[in-house]
């Protein structure tokens, strides 16, 4: 079943196939210059780029729409935050009560929210078009310890599971007449107990049949590990990575003198 927990989309493009080292790279890369250059020029040049890197993999374009408008909430509270509560001693535009709206919590909140949303693009480009598998692979090949790309895997893999588990107790729970959206808040709170209950059983014995899986497979037997399927950078792999470096040269220059 296909959730919206599912990051992870199947693909041959050139992004696909770019080695998973060189998209971690990537993902490095605009993290340094979103936080290097605190611009909202540089913010939407982000979201720009990472737009079109998703749209040139053939990421349909609603699922990048999906994404903004997930972000658009977080974004508005972080904005309505900064301009409230923010601001130091620059000029008040309007006051609301007690609370003076100045012109610099403003530009604050909307380069943080700009941020924010291309932070969450720049991880997109990662995510959407990165196998779990070669996830391990990448940490694995870049001499990081294997648990930390094995649990990001294992993450995003079973987070489907659980959505679609959640999805369907839920169902299961308002066919029998349970109404979570009568009474007080507490009630609310509470009539989610019975859904609570059976995801976390539910979530044990997935937990259980992944443990007896992982020790099947000799997981930590023995601290000498081979490697099934050896990365290799490709031509357009070294390509990329030159011109990401190029990149992070020049903006350190830039930014220095």
């Amino acid at each position: 079943m296909r959730t919206d927990f599912q990051l992870y989309l199947r693909g041959d493009s050139w992004l696909h196939r770019l080695d998973p080292r060189v998209k971690l790279a990537f993902v490095v890369t605009a993290t340094l210059l979103a936080f290097m250059y605190p611009f909202a020029w540089m913010q939407l040049g982000l979201i720009a780029t990472c737009s079109l890197l998703l749209l040139t993999a053939r990421v349909p374009a609603q699922r990048i729409l999906r994404l903004w408008r997930n972000m658009s909430i977080v974004m508005l509270l972080i904005f309505v935050l900064s301009a409230l509560f923010a601001g130091g001693d620059s000029p008040i535009l309007f006051s609301l009560g007690p609370l003076n709206v100045r012109v610099a919590g403003i530009e604050q909140g909307a380069l943080l929210a700009l941020r924010l949303l291309a932070l969450a693009m720049v991880f997109a480009v990662w995510l959407y078009t990165t196998d779990q598998t070669d996830m391990v692979r990448g940490f694995v090949a870049l001499h990081m310890p294997y648990e930390w790309g094995l649990t990001l895997a294992l993450a995003f893999r079973y987070l489907p599971t659980f959505g679609s588990l959640y999805a369907r107790i839920k169902d299961a729970q308002q066919a029998r007449g349970l109404d979570l959206d009568a009474g007080s808040l507490r009630e609310r709170v509470q009539a989610y107990q019975p859904i609570l209950i059976a995801l976390v059983v539910s979530a044990l014995r997935h937990g259980e049949a992944l443990g007896w899986a992982l020790e099947a497979r000799g997981l930590g037997a023995s601290d000498h590990r081979t490697v099934f399927k050896p990365l290799h950078m490709r031509r357009p792999d070294w390509l990329a990575a030159g011109f990401l470096a190029l990149i992070v040269i020049l903006a350190t220059i830039l930014r220095v003198f």
